[in-house]
């Protein structure tokens, strides 16, 4: 990301990022639950994904941005939204392990290839 683009009139450029996936969380619904997450369920759901991302030694992988409401407003849960599936909106219930939440995207593996839930049924 540190080379410079510049804008060429009358035409688009394309930038690229060091991101694979991009996860949409809506902020509406994270600041209704104040916090609900992480380490004795205190930390904001975009915080505490960023800690489990980083603990699998991904985090610079997935890019999270907290966006506007997304308008499902579900109880005690929060809104997000997968970048390679626009359509299709996770609700993600307070408290909840997020490495479930890594899993779902794609990202989560553990050392020996396994996921987690495969890990899980050995």
């Amino acid at each position: 990301m540190s080379k410079k683009h510049k804008a060429i009139e009358g035409e688009i450029v394309t930038a690229s990022g060091p991101w694979r996936d991009l996860l949409l969380v809506c902020r509406k619904c994270s600041r209704k639950l104040d916090g609900g997450f992480g380490e004795k369920n205190k930390h904001a759901l975009p915080d505490a994904m960023k800690q489990v991302l980083r603990d699998l030694g991904r985090r610079r992988d997935v890019r999270i941005l907290e966006v506007g409401c997304l308008g499902l407003c579900p109880k005690d849960a929060v809104t997000v939204m997968h970048g390679a599936a626009p359509g299709e909106m996770l609700v993600v219930p307070e408290g909840l392990d997020l490495t479930l939440l890594v899993e779902r995207i794609g990202q989560a593996t553990l050392p020996g290839g396994l996921t987690r839930g495969a890990a899980a049924r050995s």
